[in-house]
């Protein structure tokens, strides 16, 4: 590690809630103040009506410490009164990157810390305007693929100093993809164990559960289509053909697909399971969500290394999993949890049985998996590796 102090601005579109926020907020809080002075960017300004609708960590990051400031920028079309032409979302990047480069000037910044690909080409202009160092941590390359994006994101991937990503099976992906791929570094993350706030009986009562003997099978992750919830909502159909005595929780705020919520409760409803059944975001502590999910499942058909998982695993909670991406590296099959394969809701419903029915079979399975979580992902492994990343990155 240098001897001289790193200045980190780590640079985000918004602070919604998702994988990669959390991932972020764990590495702030444990990141090494002695060596290190660390600031978050949003490139977005604070907007209370759309995070009211879908959802924000802003609070959380505050509540922690974490020192947050935006550009003051208002998304094109909304707020500044400018229509959200092709002309004015160039406009509207370059101010973005003047206003980067200058707090890069005015903070003394030694290194950018890129997260998701709406960040990607603003800080990649503003990193060259400033001739500082930047890293990028990414997870999917499949928004990339229309020409333009691909011309995009070969220019902003390819003069990073250094790429991160969560799993070797997307480091691969990313490998294949890149013309000039730079340096790269598989650090997976590591999540604090969520801490409960409100009581168990609240949380039923918020999410209308009956507060009788039920067996609540959860799903924690954005409302988005490939992460997997109509097949989870076949399998439930499955399920609950056999253990009338489940109910279906699905967590998370809609995040670029207007009307999905309505569209699963549509569906819910057509399966004749909506009374076994809740769709609902919540901005309170996951923890809270946490402390009611007995059984956790993630039905996703594409990911890398989902920060649900993990959370699941730190509490103890057994997991049923779909294995794609990076999940593979990280559940071993009927050791510390189940994987299935994606799209197949009667393998999904087979699975989630045997966890029903044998709750010893439950309890070894959620033991070994919080092994796994004390041994591999605690969010001081995880930030270690990542400051000797950045480190690397600025003594280059």
């Amino acid at each position: 590690m240098s001897q001289s102090r790193i200045h980190i601005l780590s640079v985000i579109d918004d602070l919604h809630f998702g994988g990669d926020e959390y991932r972020l907020c764990a590495f702030a809080q444990s990141l090494d103040k002695e060596h290190f002075d660390h600031t978050v960017l949003t490139l977005l300004k604070e907007d209370r009506a759309l995070e009211e609708k879908y959802g924000s960590m802003r609070d959380q990051y505050r509540q922690a410490g974490i020192r947050v400031v935006d550009i003051g920028q208002d998304r094109a079309g909304n707020g500044d009164r400018r229509p959200a032409t092709i002309a004015n979302r160039l406009i509207s990047a370059r101010e973005k990157i003047h206003k980067v480069a200058s707090l890069i000037r005015e903070q003394k910044i030694d290194v950018l810390d890129v997260h998701l690909s709406p960040a990607n080409p603003i800080c990649a202009m503003a990193a060259l305007k400033t001739r500082i160092p930047f890293a990028v941590t990414l997870y999917q390359i499949d928004s990339m693929q229309s020409p333009k994006l691909w011309l995009t994101g070969q220019f902003n991937l390819g003069n990073a100093s250094l790429l991160i990503t969560d799993s070797e099976s997307q480091a691969s992906v990313i490998r294949r993809w890149l013309v000039r791929c730079p340096p790269m570094r598989v650090i997976p993350n590591g999540t604090a164990a969520p801490q409960a706030v409100l009581a168990k009986e609240t949380m039923l009562k918020l999410f209308d559960i009956p507060n009788r003997p039920l067996t609540i099978i959860g799903q924690v992750s954005s409302l988005i289509s490939y992460k997997g919830h109509l097949v989870l909502l076949d399998a439930a159909k499955r399920v609950l053909e056999q253990h009338p005595e489940c109910l279906f929780l699905l967590v998370g705020y809609e995040r670029g697909e207007e009307g999905y919520r309505e569209l699963l409760l549509q569906r819910a409803a057509a399966l004749g399971i909506a009374d076994h059944v809740r769709i609902a975001g919540y901005p309170g502590s996951i923890g809270d969500v946490w402390n009611i999910i007995d059984v956790h499942v993630h039905a996703s058909q594409l990911d890398s290394l989902p920060n649900a998982l993990l959370e699941a695993m730190s509490l103890g909670k057994p997991s049923v999993v779909t294995s794609v991406g990076g999940i593979p590296e990280v559940v071993r099959h009927e050791v510390n949890g189940f994987l299935v394969a994606p799209n197949d809701p009667e393998q999904l419903a087979v699975s989630l049985i045997r966890f029903i029915k044998d709750p010893s079979l439950r309890a070894a399975i959620g033991r070994e998996a919080q092994n796994t979580y004390v041994k591999h992902f605690r969010p001081q492994i995880m930030t270690r590796r990542l400051e000797r990343a950045f480190d690397y990155v600025v003594t280059q």
